[in-house]
């Protein structure tokens, strides 16, 4: 087999499996990995040092980019501003606060410096706009704007 088939290969293999870190499935990954492989044969019957070579970068690319698509695909353990908590139902009801999102209907408000999770009575807020407790059953804390 010619050298630049062999090259050629070799590099896109390489290319898929870069790839395969960055979008979503297995099988490019997998496709690539065959490419490299057959290259690397063709590369030792070519000559040993294009084989070595190959295969070099091959076992020092390959763990890397799964490596990085395992880190991108790992769910994160920390959100931003912490999670979302309850206030207290005996002293929530008549409580105002601001909207930090869109409610519509669902979203979250800060009231007394805590980030609570919130549904509307079904009209729509806008982020900024005072809201009021007006209900709260269970865990579930409705409000309104004022």
């Amino acid at each position: 087999m010619d050298l630049g088939i062999v090259v050629a290969l070799y590099l896109t293999g390489l290319g898929m499996i870069v790839a395969e870190t960055m979008l979503p499935g297995i099988t490019i990954g997998v496709i690539g990995l065959a490419l490299m492989a057959t290259s690397v044969y063709f590369g030792f019957r070519h000559h040993w040092a294009i084989g070595t070579t190959q295969l070099a970068v091959a076992l020092g690319v390959t763990p890397l980019c799964f490596y990085v698509a395992l880190r991108k695909l790992t769910l994160k353990a920390s959100l931003e501003g912490g999670v979302p908590s309850a206030l207290d139902g005996s002293d929530a009801l008549g409580r105002e606060g601001e909207a930090q999102t869109d409610l519509r209907p669902a979203g979250i408000v800060l009231i007394d410096g805590k980030k609570i999770d919130v549904v509307t009575s079904g009209e729509p807020v806008d982020k900024g706009r005072r809201v009021r407790v007006v209900q709260v059953e269970g865990n579930r804390i409705v409000v309104r704007a004022i």
